[in-house]
């Protein structure tokens, strides 16, 4: 079992993993995009864009909390009301259901303000789309529907880590799922597979999105 050190060393090593893939997808940086879900994803995909030449922007998506429990999620929304849901979510009502995705929505639409000074073009593009790790995979199976609404030509998943039994999931929604570390266990939490797995702030996204910037890297 591989435990990073970071999210640096995560988005170099998948970098490099990327990169052999780069051909066989037929993925160039005039034609594919990396989109990263923000927080944790924008560092991972900063280090993949300078190992790829890949440019790189965001995906928003807000989890759909359990109305009893904000803490629990019961699936992921995206700003343009995409969603998806986990068999949890059966055991509410219809009212309480359309309550949590209106909350969910909304905070989805703020959060796409604060982050994003306007969307990228996706229309024909070939699009990867990057976390520093999936559990369940909702977050990124929306933020690859969006993609495809957007209309995408390919959508790729590339994360330093998931469960082995998220990969044939989330390839319901994926073209390609590209992993670095996979694992199989019961008991998966993103966190345990990096040493350092301190909350990305805001004001490390800004900097992250000014460097890119600065590099050419950022859309």
């Amino acid at each position: 079992m591989y435990i990073f050190e970071n999210r640096e060393e995560a988005g170099k090593l998948l970098g490099r993993l990327l990169s052999q893939y780069i051909e066989k997808l037929g993925l160039s940086p005039d034609d594919t995009i990396i989109l990263a879900i923000p927080r944790g994803g924008v560092p991972i995909a900063y280090y993949i864009s300078k190992e790829t030449g890949i440019p790189f922007s965001l995906v928003i998506t807000k989890k759909i909390a359990m109305p009893s429990n904000p803490e629990a999620a019961i699936g992921a929304i995206a700003p343009d009301g995409t969603f998806m849901l986990s068999s949890y979510a059966y055991y509410l009502s219809d009212t309480q259901l359309e309550e949590a995705k209106k909350i969910a929505l909304k905070e989805a639409v703020e959060k796409q303000r604060k982050y994003l000074k306007r969307e990228p073009d996706l229309k024909d593009k070939n699009v990867i789309i990057v976390d520093d790790g999936i559990a369940t995979g909702y977050t990124a199976m929306v933020a690859g529907l969006y993609a495809k609404n957007k209309g995408a030509r390919k959508i790729i998943l590339a994360v330093p880590v998931c469960p082995e039994d998220s990969i044939n999931r989330v390839k319901d929604i994926f073209d390609e799922v590209i992993c670095y570390e996979k694992v199989d266990t019961p008991f998966f939490a993103v966190g345990a597979f990096y040493r350092d797995f301190h909350q990305v702030s805001d004001e490390e996204v800004k900097e992250y999105e000014e460097k890119a910037l600065r590099e050419g890297l950022f859309i």
